[in-house]
C-alpha cells in the first residue's frame, strides 16, 4: 500500500502540493485526475522518490521514502515501474535494447537471463514481432507499450503512468488503455496514473482522486465518480460541459 500524508512541493514562489494526502490500494489502479499543470506530474514524481518533497511523509510499504537513505531509497524504488510521458524511449537503441536497459544497467542478469526476460514481456504487450526495429519506427500507440513493457522487465509490484495517452490518436490510445487493463486484470499489479483524459479514465479506474490547489479534493469509486452527486463529476466532467454552455455551444 502506499499513503501520502501533509505533502508539501513548491517550485520558486510556485505552490504546487500544498498538505495532500493520498492513500493507493493494492491490486487497484487508482486514477488521479485534474488540469494540465496543476500538479500531478509532480505528485507521482514525489512518490517515486524521483523529486523530493519539501515536507510530509510517503510511505511505501510501511518504509517513509522521505527520511530512507540513498541505498534504501534505490531499494524501494525497485517496487516501481514507471511509464513517463510520451514513453521516454531512446531512439539510437532497438526495441529490445530498450526493454533490456533496466537490466543491462543493474547488471542483474546473464545474456541468456536478458533475452529471455525481454521477449517474456514483449509478448505480454504484443510487440514481440517488433525488436529489432527502433523508436522511430513504431506508431505512438507501439512505442507506448514497449515503454510499459520496459517499465515492467524488473517486476515492480506497483506501476505508475504519467498521462499514458497523452498526444495519441483515438485507435492508439485505445491500444494503451486496453494494454492497462489486461496488465492490471492479469498480473494484479497495483497502478498508479496521473491524466486529464476522462475516458481513459473511465475505463480503467477502480478509484479516482481529484487534485485541485493542491491537493486531493476528493476520492471516489469509479461507479460513483461518474453520477450526478460525485464531486469528482461535479469539479472536473461537468465543469467542461459548464464551459461550453457559457460560452454558448
Amino acid at each position: 500500500m502506499i499513503e501520502v500524508k501533509n505533502l508539501y512541493k513548491s517550485f520558486g514562489e510556485n505552490d504546487v502540493l500544498k498538505g495532500l494526502y493520498l492513500t493507493v490500494e493494492e491490486r487497484k489502479a487508482t486514477v488521479v485526475i485534474g488540469r494540465s499543470g496543476i500538479g500531478k506530474s509532480v505528485l507521482l514524481r514525489c512518490i517515486s522518490g524521483l523529486l523530493r518533497p519539501d515536507s510530509g511523509e510517503i510511505f511505501i510499504d510501511g518504509d517513509d521514502i522521505t527520511k530512507a537513505s540513498r541505498a534504501k531509497l534505490l531499494k524501494i524504488r525497485s517496487k516501481i515501474g514507471m511509464l513517463f510521458q510520451e514513453g521516454a524511449l531512446f531512439d539510437s537503441l532497438t526495441v529490445f535494447e530498450n526493454v533490456a536497459f533496466p537490466l543491462a544497467y543493474h547488471q542483474l542478469y546473464s545474456e541468456v537471463e536478458i533475452e529471455r526476460k525481454v521477449m517474456k514481456y514483449l509478448e505480454i504487450v504484443e510487440m514481440e514481432k517488433f525488436v529489432d526495429a527502433y523508436p522511430g519506427e513504431l506508431s505512438g500507440g507501439m512505442r507506448r507499450k514497449v515503454a510499459i513493457a520496459r517499465a515492467m522487465i524488473l517486476e515492480p509490484k506497483y506501476l505508475f503512468y504519467d498521462e499514458p495517452t497523452s498526444g495519441l490518436d483515438p485507435y492508439s490510445s485505445a491500444v494503451v488503455e486496453i494494454m492497462i487493463k489486461k496488465l492490471q486484470s492479469e498480473l494484479n499489479i497495483t497502478s498508479l496514473i496521473v491524466t486529464h483524459d476522462i475516458e481513459l479514465t473511465r475505463f480503467i479506474a477502480d478509484y479516482i482522486a481529484l487534485l485541485e490547489n493542491g491537493k486531493i479534493t476528493a476520492m471516489e469509486s469509479r461507479d460513483m465518480a461518474f453520477t450526478e452527486d460525485s464531486l469528482v463529476y461535479e469539479h472536473f466532467i461537468k465543469r467542461r460541459e459548464r464551459i461550453r454552455a457559457e460560452n454558448g455551444y
